[in-house]
Formats: structure tokens, sequence, C-alpha cells
């Protein structure tokens, strides 16, 4: 029996906020290879990520008597045999409407074989606040496709998202072939902050940089570098838009990447399609003639600080 296509929206989870409702989907996993991992250089710019647990008065406001356990999403997505580095992330959290000040634990669980990266979130919770961490889930390669729970419990209150473990082919990638694909580079920076497959987890923010959500290569002032996104089968391919680092404080002007080869994998062979020259924005599209590819590499030649490699985001189309 054919299996359903999943249609999902993707959702950049900052630790800032807990909105809803939307849909979170996980990376997925599988070859290539793993990058090449060098020791972390003085990796410029690194700014720290989001604080684990963050508290904030509450939109609700206080004076209802508990504890309510809240989730960013109303449903979350899992691809079977996610990369590790880049697992499927969902905001979690509490808000204290107890009219009292408290020092308040969530208890965390998941039905079946998923494992979350904590069992409990915990802090002291003044009256009228609400606190939100964020929580990390991946699915083995052998995990059987289906529906699954995150069950989250709160004094008395509980609260259930519903958990669906999917493969790659049964999601609906939009129009977006490399979305969830797996991503290699030639080096990646020890930290683990800056995977390769974060530029394919459908967020082309900068707001995340620094956790998880984009590409730092590993080689300062050595180039070229490659990024390479196979995408599962010979797929025709005519477009690909790269965003690079782009932030008010790290514009790309002066941090992002400025030059670059675009090249598709066909019947074997490297084949360049689009050269960029001389970028100072945050994002460039790269139309060309249509050609069928089984894999899209981007090989970095110079960015604008003239160190490393940071890449937020590749779509291909």
């Amino acid at each position: 029996m054919k299996s359903k296509r999943i249609t999902l929206a993707v959702a950049a989870l900052a630790a800032v906020a807990i909105a809803g409702p939307v849909v979170a989907v996980a990376e997925a996993g599988g070859e290539p290879g793993p990058a090449v991992r060098t020791p972390p250089e003085a990796v410029a710019p690194q700014e720290q990520p989001a604080p684990a647990v963050e508290v904030r008065a509450a939109r609700d406001g206080a004076g209802k008597g508990r504890l309510v356990p809240i989730a960013g999403v109303d449903k979350l997505a899992v691809v079977a045999g996610a990369d590790p580095d880049c697992p499927a992330a969902i905001q979690v959290g509490m808000r204290n409407q107890s009219g009292k000040n408290v020092y308040a634990d969530m208890l965390v669980a998941f039905d079946g074989p998923l494992r979350p990266s904590r069992p409990m979130v915990s802090s002291y919770l003044p009256s009228g606040y609400e606190l939100g961490a964020k929580l990390l889930l991946a699915a083995p390669p052998d995990v059987t496709p289906g529906d699954y729970g995150l069950n989250l419990e709160a004094g008395d209150e509980r609260l259930a998202v519903p958990v669906s473990v999917v493969g790659i082919d049964d999601l609906d990638n939009g129009g977006n072939l490399a979305l969830r694909r797996p991503a290699a580079a030639s080096s990646t920076v020890l930290s683990g902050n800056y995977p390769a497959c974060g530029v394919v987890d459908g967020d082309n923010t900068s707001d995340g940089w620094a956790g998880g959500n984009g590409w730092n290569d590993g080689t300062s002032r050595v180039w070229p570098d490659t990024l390479d996104i196979t995408l599962g089968a010979p797929r025709q391919v005519s477009r690909v838009d790269l965003y690079t680092l782009d932030t008010e404080r790290y514009p790309a002007a002066k941090v992002g990447l400025r030059d670059w080869d675009v090249q598709v994998r066909v019947a074997g062979e490297w084949r360049t399609v689009a050269e960029v020259r001389g970028n100072v924005t945050g994002m460039v599209r790269s139309d060309f003639t249509a050609v069928n590819g089984d894999a899209v590499r981007i090989v970095t030649l110079a960015s604008n600080s003239g160190d490393y490699s940071r890449v937020i985001e590749v779509k291909v189309r």
C-alpha cells in the first residue's frame, strides 16, 4: 500500500518565542559520508547559542491556579534516519498560573523507541511567567514510520503533542529538492554548532547562527571549500538559492560568502552551471538551463571577511 505523502510547514523555532500552531520537521540523514572535522580556531563571528532555558512574562498572566505545560507546535514530524547533528527541534515549557512563585518541574516522555534530549525541564518560575526550552529528537533509521506521541506533564496538567515519523520520500518538500536531504562538507568546525545539515533544514534566516542553523567550514583562509547535497535520485534542476550569514551585527557585506560556483552532478560528473562573484547580499538566486542531476555542490572560493565559508541555507529547484 502506498504511504501517504506528508505535507509539512517548516517552523523556525527560536528560544525567544513559543508560537503555534505550526509544524516542525526533522533533518534527514544517510549518505553522503561524514564531513572531515577540524579543530575550532577563532571562528569569527561566533555568537553564543540561545540559553537552554529562558524565563519570560507569560502572555496569559497568572491567577488560574495551576502550572500549564506548553509547546511551540501542535504536532511534530521527524524524518527517519535523521542526521544526529540536526535532530528535530521543538520548543516546550511551562506557564505558571498558580498565583505564587514556585520551583517548577515538567516531565518529558516519548512513546515508543523515540528518546528526547532531556527527561525533565526544571526552573524557578515566578507567578505570571513562563519558561521555554528547546527539546531535540531524532528517529533511528530502523524506527517504523507511524504516529507516536510527546507527553508533557507539569503538576496536574498534561499536554500530548502528536509525533509522526516519516520517510524522506513521504515528505512534501514544497518544491525545494534539497529540503531534509543529506548534506556533507569538505570540513566543519569541531564545536558542532555549524553542521553541514543545517543548510537543508528549511530555515533561511540567520537567527540561529552558532546554534546549528548553518554551516561554517573548519579551514581558515584555505580555499576552495565544498558543500554537497544529494537529491536521492536524478532530478531536473534549474535553480539554486544560496543564503549566507547576514545579520545586523554581522552583515553579508562584511562576513558573508562572496564568490562561489554552483555545480550539479550529471551522470557521475560534476558540471558547473552557475558562477557568483562579488556578492554582498544575504541571498543569491542562480538560474540556469535545466539539467538532470542527483546532487548539487557549492564550491566556495572567497568570503567578504577572507577567512571562512558561512552558508545558512541552500534551496534547489
